[in-house]
């Protein structure tokens, strides 16, 4: 047995022993996915929420490690960029999977108009406070794109200073610095991080390594006037050069992962900066009125001839929300404008607007919870030559909901979700650019039935899931077009355990068994029918151990598992290659002394060789290598 599969069992061994030990109970998380705070055990939706305490003692260094090595969502680099990564929840594909799911930082959505992923490197780990994980609901809240979910990002005001640094193999660097001041009558505060690395594959044909560097800014001024009203003013700043390694062929890949193949590296340029600005004020006593707009500028720039396109995101929301007793209602309405230009080439717009009301009744005992959605999509198609063409869909989805406590520890829930996700911009092109069409919006209607278990030293969630689908997007390559699956659907059983042994010793499993399949299709004559969705792992596991042997220090283990599956463009599962295994086993070290603390850790400790199967012979080597880093951080 290898080892890596040694210390998985153990692990899980670890978790699932029984211990019997005086303590302090889990107390329940407070969730606000339908911007109506609950208890994670009384809400009527699955969830996964994660604090600042579990952020800051995970030893992940960024947004990604974190969710990757402590979730149940897959995450892998995009064809080898480590700063812009690829997301699937609940088995809409490694490939598309980000594009089912909405991501959201203090309420700004971070999804894009085109095929580009949610850039989480632009939010620093160490200035987020919560990260809530909804699961096969969000619609109502969040609309175009909840299919498999949402994704709240809270970040925190830094009210201390730190100053961190770290070094690492592979020429990595990463430097950060947070302060800010917190008085009577306002909050400032300011953060920067930046981290960099020379590559992990040998030099390309040109002499260049796929080195890669990232680098923020954050500055927010909250100001509170009265107690009733709290305005705030924030400017975030993001830029990342990478170079994109080319594909290796399955005996190269087998052979050296870190080699070339031939390929020249893909050099990309990306900058966004983005401006917030918020109101919330109590109307009555009962009543609050919170508005929020920002406007975001940003660029892609593909230096080796790919051409740049500019982007221009303006967001805006508005709601009220009332409490009274055992009634929480909140109604809104949010618009988003979307525009890419591509220099000489075209301007694509997408336009969202959306109105929504969700309502809560909950009692001791029960938590009932219903809402509606309506939004309309815009898009807008002008090139610089030829005819311009519009489209419009409108859109409507609703989500009900019950929680019942049976106990003071068990409680059961439900809900029954509907949702869609409007194509976005690039789905209207072919593999050359030309136009393709205005293809068809995909429609979820999903199910979701669980229970919570909490005692004095574990909690668990079990939730079992059914969605059914029609016109999931997908990019036919047979034709070089994007187009739709005309019926498939997606069953799965979620298990959350966070087990405490003792004051110095818990542990975490994170379990999920996904299935997602063709129903029928009618490209390839009906050879989908019945298929698996390539690129949709049936286990993705996650197991933790976290160890404090004084009150000084703590040793974090864990092991990230996902099976095989079928490469990205085998929609008919007949070719020859599949998707490898992933596999990664990490542990960190840390030791703290008065203000500073000392931080020492090892990523992919056996370094297995993961990758992204593509088709056959089209492998993109990712997390391949073992990786060391050692650290220390200044707060005061």
């Amino acid at each position: 047995m290898k080892l890596s599969y040694f210390l998985t069992a153990t692990m899980a061994a670890v978790l699932i022993a029984p211990v019997t030990v005086a303590q302090a109970p889990l107390e329940p998380i407070i969730v606000t996915a339908s911007k109506v705070e609950t208890e994670d055990t009384a809400a009527t939706y699955a969830s996964e929420v994660y604090g600042s305490d579990d952020i800051a003692s995970s030893g992940a260094d960024s947004l990604y490690d974190f969710l990757n090595q402590n979730t149940s969502i897959a995450i892998m680099p995009s064809y080898g960029n480590p700063y812009s990564q690829l997301i699937d929840v609940r088995g809409y594909g490694i490939g598309d999977g980000y594009q089912n799911v909405v991501i959201t930082v203090d309420g700004r959505r971070m999804n894009n108009v085109d095929m580009v992923p949610q850039l989480l490197s632009s939010i620093s780990l160490n200035n987020i406070g919560r990260i809530e994980i909804t699961k096969g609901s969000g619609s109502v809240i969040y609309g175009d794109g909840a299919t498999a979910g949402s994704i709240q990002i809270y970040t925190k005001d830094a009210t201390t200073t730190n100053i961190s640094l770290e070094f690492g193999n592979h020429g990595a660097e990463r430097a950060s610095f947070s302060t800010g001041l917190s008085e009577e009558f306002f909050t400032f505060s300011v953060s920067a991080d930046d981290s960099s690395h020379d590559g992990f594959s040998v030099a390309d044909t040109a002499g260049n390594h796929d080195n890669s560097d990232n680098n923020n800014s954050r500055i927010m001024l909250r100001l509170f006037p009265t107690d009733s009203l709290e305005l705030s003013l924030g400017r975030d700043h993001s830029k990342i050069n990478t170079r994109y390694v080319g594909s290796l062929t399955e005996s190269e890949f087998n052979s050296d992962p870190s080699q070339n193949g031939g390929n020249a590296y893909t050099p990309q340029e990306f900058k966004t900066d983005v401006t917030t600005i918020g109101l919330i004020t109590s109307l009555t006593d009962n009543i609050e009125l919170s508005i929020n707009h920002s406007i975001e500028d940003k660029y892609s720039n593909y230096l080796n001839g790919w051409g740049r396109a500019d982007y221009d995101y303006k967001s805006s929301e508005a709601s009220i929300n009332y409490e009274q007793d055992m009634v929480r209602i909140i109604a809104g309405m949010q618009q988003f404008a979307g525009d890419r230009i591509k220099i000489g080439s075209n301007t694509t717009t997408k336009n969202n607007a959306g109105y929504f009301v969700h309502g809560e009744y909950g009692t001791d005992n029960i938590t009932i919870s219903l809402g509606g959605r309506k939004e309309d999509v815009d898009y807008t198609y002008a090139p610089v030559t030829g005819t311009a063409l519009n489209d419009n869909h409108k859109f409507s989805s609703y989500d009900i909901g019950i929680n019942s406590r049976i106990n003071e520890n068990l409680s059961i829930f439900s809900n029954y979700n509907s949702a869609f996700q409007a194509p976005d911009i690039d789905r209207f092109f072919n593999w050359g650019g030309t136009f393709n069409s205005f293809i068809s919006p995909a429609k979820s209607k999903t199910l979701n039935i669980g229970l919570n278990h909490t005692t004095v030293s574990d909690k668990t969630k079990l939730t079992a899931f059914h969605s059914d689908l029609t016109d999931e997007i997908y990019y036919y390559k047979s034709g070089w077009s994007n187009t739709n699956i005309d019926k498939s659907h997606k069953y799965g059983l979620e298990l959350q355990n966070h087990h405490k042994f003792t004051d110095q010793l818990n542990g975490s499993l994170n379990y999920a068994y996904t299935r997602a399949i063709i129903d029928s299709e009618n490209e390839a004559s009906g050879a989908y029918n019945g298929k698996d969705l390539p690129g949709v792992s049936k286990h993705n596991l996650t197991l933790g151990v976290r160890y404090s042997p004084t009150s000084r220090s703590r040793i974090v283990a864990s092991h990230n598992y996902r099976s095989s599956a079928y490469a990205a463009e085998d929609f008919s599962n007949s070719a020859a290659q599949k998707q490898k295994a992933y596999n990664s086993t990490n542990i960190s070290y840390t030791y703290t002394r008065d203000n500073l603390e000392f931080s020492a850790g090892i990523d992919n400790l056996f370094e297995n060789s993961n990758g992204i199967w593509v088709r056959d012979n089209a492998i993109y080597p990712v997390n391949f290598t073992r990786n060391w880093k050692a650290g220390v951080k200044l707060t005061f």
